[in-house]
């Protein structure tokens, strides 16, 4: 097995990857033109959006605060050539947006909250609640975010970030249960900490006593940078499922158990991911029978026309190992979604057919974070590493302040 470099300089780290630290701030112009405020977050939770631009004849607001594949409202200009748009009050919650300019793509010159992923450059605004939110920086005891570099034989370099609770000793003979967080597809590894707040989430969960001690390990879904085509290499793997599936078991577990003492059993490991990520979570987790006790998806990118059977090919040589294994599997699609929704009941069914017990949840939400990171709580809270995660409430709101 490759020797992971560890990055150990864990501050310098936080600071780049939390925008907790980092909030939306205002850029500076140092050629002179206008300055704009953007985004303007006021008391009653309403966002203003500005952006100088005056040679455009066309600026929309584009983003999270919008049901999916809907094309934002327009700007109006101003003889300033300020263009801006006043959001209505917005639920506490990190979203995401950008402006498309004369029809192109930019995210917000005047706010340096931003992310890069494997597609584009996204703007982030955050609104306040009337305390403090479940996924905020809160004065409780944190745990350490650890960059590590490995070697995939076929891959090369690749990076994965995992998250230490606090009081983690790497000395001690202790192990510890890891969730494996996977993103969506424009998105990268940096997402569950810079965007999701997991870091912090789970901070705040063990400094309440609603969460054990826990790794968290997020790796990049995709084989480059840029991401090839959604259908995979030669248009027969969706999402790189079967190559990536096969990194995080033969790769990233090892150093995980190696490095950072994750428990090497079924019951000590759960896998999670939304969008591409639901999609590939539920696959490997399924297909690598004996692996994954925990079982979970949301807003997974099933096609209409797949194979089920096919897909699952690998859980179905295995079925009675997974029926022992598996202690919850569930998957989740907000009452917003659209095809999404439709194709997780399909894989559900499926699952319900070979005789696994499974749930199914449908909370109120859209195909944003501010679902995905409420999830991620209450699963967190409720489902993964329980005795009985059938038996606990379901996900909730989630842009419920806990």
């Amino acid at each position: 097995m490759n020797t992971p470099v560890l990055c150990r300089a864990w501050l310098a780290l936080l600071l780049l990857l939390t925008p907790g630290l980092l909030p939306a701030q205002r850029a500076t112009n140092a050629d002179g033109a206008m300055q704009v405020i953007s985004p303007e977050v006021t008391a009653d939770r309403s966002i203003t959006f500005r952006l100088y631009a005056p040679n455009a004849k066309s600026v929309t607001l584009n983003g999270d605060f919008f049901r999916e594949g809907i094309t934002g409202p327009s700007l109006t200009k101003a003889d300033s050539g300020v263009w801006s748009i006043t959001m209505p009050p917005q639920p506490p919650g990190i979203q995401g947006y950008f402006f498309r300019v004369d029809g192109v793509r930019m995210p917000d010159p005047s706010n340096l909250l931003i992310s890069s992923s494997t597609e584009f450059l996204k703007s982030y605004v955050e609104v306040p609640g009337d305390g403090p939110q479940f996924w905020a920086l809160r004065d409780v005891p944190h745990g350490e975010l650890h960059e590590v570099w490995y070697k995939n034989p076929s891959l090369g370099q690749r990076r994965v970030y995992v998250y230490t609770p606090p009081g983690y000793d790497a000395a001690a003979a202790k192990t510890y249960p890891a969730i494996y967080l996977l993103h969506s597809t424009t998105d990268n590894e940096t997402f569950w900490p810079r965007v999701g707040r997991a870091n912090f989430i789970l901070d705040n969960l063990i400094a309440e006593g609603k969460a054990k001690p826990m790794l968290l390990v997020m790796p990049f879904g995709h084989t480059s940078v840029p991401r090839g085509p959604e259908e995979g290499a030669g248009g027969t793997d969706l999402y790189d499922v079967a190559v990536i599936g096969k990194d995080i078991v033969e790769n990233i577990i090892p150093i995980m158990e190696k490095e950072f003492h994750a428990g090497n059993a079924a019951k000590d490991r759960a896998i999670f991911g939304f969008a591409m990520g639901g999609y590939q979570s539920v696959t490997i987790g399924m297909n690598y029978a004996g692996t994954f006790g925990y079982v979970t998806g949301a807003s997974s990118n099933f096609r209409p026309t797949m194979d089920l059977v096919t897909n699952f090919k690998a859980l179905n040589a295995n079925l009675e190992v997974a029926k022992r294994d598996i202690k919850y599997i569930a998957m989740m699609a907000g009452t917003g979604e659209s095809g999404s929704f439709l194709q997780s009941t399909r894989v559900i069914a499926y699952f319900k057919s070979l005789g696994l017990q499974d749930e199914w949840m449908t909370p109120e939400g859209q195909h944003t974070w501010l679902s995905w990171r409420g999830y991620f709580r209450d699963l967190v809270e409720r489902k993964f590493f329980a005795d009985n995660p059938y038996a606990a409430a379901p996900v909730g709101a989630a842009s419920a302040v806990k």
